[in-house]
């Protein structure tokens, strides 16, 4: 899948991953759960990598529901604060066979990358970039 970011908006993406994983900044990690909501993991440092210039690997703890929500191919968001910006890096997941240790892990391939625009409100769009499909989210539904 052809990425859908600028070469400098990518790389300044990749930078700021890596410099989240120096200074310990945490990088938030969004799923679609099975009842259309989202899903918020938040690996901790060492647990997500940069692997290639589009590509990632995440290690999650495997009774974690983001683990369900990636084995069922829901795209992932990361947010990642980068001063002076916070990047929003769309990607794929896929499951490694046969990983080390007891982590599930997954390589993220990033389908694409933006700066966020200032502003934004507290909306699911679904991880679809459709703003037709966005609806508020703070409306008291119970976590999962």
């Amino acid at each position: 899948m052809p990425t859908t970011a600028s070469p400098d908006v990518l790389a300044t993406s990749i930078d700021a991953i890596r410099s989240s994983q120096a200074r310990q900044r945490p990088i938030v990690m969004v799923t679609c759960a099975a009842d259309g909501l989202p899903w918020v993991c938040v690996p901790d440092w060492g647990e997500l990598r940069v692997i290639e210039d589009r590509c990632l690997r995440v290690a999650i703890w495997p009774d974690d529901p983001t683990v369900d929500d990636l084995d069922r191919g829901e795209p992932v968001l990361l947010i990642v604060t980068g001063s002076p910006d916070v990047h929003l890096i769309r990607a794929t997941a896929r499951r490694l066979a046969d990983a080390a240790m007891v982590w599930a892990h997954y390589d993220l391939t990033i389908t694409s990358a933006r700066i966020a625009d200032r502003g934004t409100a507290p909306y699911s769009a679904q991880l679809s970039p459709d703003t037709a499909a966005r609806r508020e989210i703070l409306n008291g539904t119970a976590p999962r």
